[in-house]
């Protein structure tokens, strides 16, 4: 099954250690789930290869139950 990657844009993205701020996105995808920073980041992607369905699945959850809570 060939199942398209997610993309969600994340603006002004700061690391800790560092002053500059990133346009970045996540991609979530069959290849696993990757923070993406601009591209003249020090380090411009964290990249978790092979994450298993069921730990991005979590991942989802999670953050919609985050979500829920601040709309309270």
């Amino acid at each position: 099954m060939n199942k398209p990657n997610i993309r969600v844009d994340l603006p002004r993205v700061h690391v800790a250690g560092s002053d500059a701020h990133h346009d970045a996105h996540l991609k979530v995808g069959p290849h696993g789930f990757a923070l993406v920073l601009s591209p003249d980041a020090e380090f411009p992607i964290l990249d978790i290869d092979g994450t298993p369905t069921h730990q991005l699945d979590d991942l989802v959850r999670e953050r919609k139950a985050a979500l829920a809570r601040e709309r309270r």
